[in-house]
């Protein structure tokens, strides 16, 4: 991001689908999910284009000359249902020239803000390569701790290659006026 650029995070539009699909094409970016490559685009419109319930999701995009925007990350914050209506997994996915900066931190950040206040989440999960240092480090900065390694976990490069669990338990702060009521 250049110092005359202005970042935004903003819930996904009905017009968001080809710079995502261009997002979406990136070799690392796509390396680092479970997707397969070369997803057509009436498939990717299928599958991104209406967003299923109980699934939320942020755009993260900067602003170019000319008015124009551009579309640097999009994470998706789908929340379970039932026993487990507590929890959610977020994907998160950060074009390459952007990871590492504070683009991909206000997405994430944005993305829990929304899970802790807006939710009321209390566990986020992300599914992790073991071989992604900078994302296992980022998600580490915000709380998020190993819980478990998926052995072979998907067709990667050839080889089937681990993941992290990894999850952050968002505790509840005490309400102060309710701690007063009861003493």
């Amino acid at each position: 991001m250049t110092a005359t650029s202005t970042l935004t995070i903003r819930g996904q539009q009905n017009d968001d689908l080809d710079q995502l699909y261009t997002l979406w094409s990136f070799p690392d970016v796509l390396l680092d999910s479970v997707e397969l490559p070369y997803l057509s685009d009436e498939a990717f419109r299928d599958r991104f284009g209406t967003t299923p319930p109980h699934t939320h999701t942020l755009i993260a995009e900067v602003g170019l000359p000319g008015g124009r925007t551009r579309i640097t990350g999009f994470a998706w914050l789908e929340t379970f249902l039932a026993r487990r209506r507590h929890a959610g997994r977020l994907n998160l996915l950060v074009h390459p020239d952007h990871q590492g900066t504070d683009a991909e931190s206000a997405l994430l950040e944005a993305v829990l803000d929304l899970a802790d206040n807006w939710l009321g989440l209390r566990r986020i999960e992300v599914h992790v390569y073991i071989h992604n240092a900078p994302a296992v480090a980022l998600y580490e900065r915000y709380g998020f701790e190993i819980e478990a390694t998926m052995r072979r976990y998907a067709l990667r490069r050839g080889v089937y290659d681990d993941a992290y669990i990894m999850a952050r338990l968002h505790t509840v702060p005490v309400d102060q006026h309710s701690q007063g009521k009861n003493a």
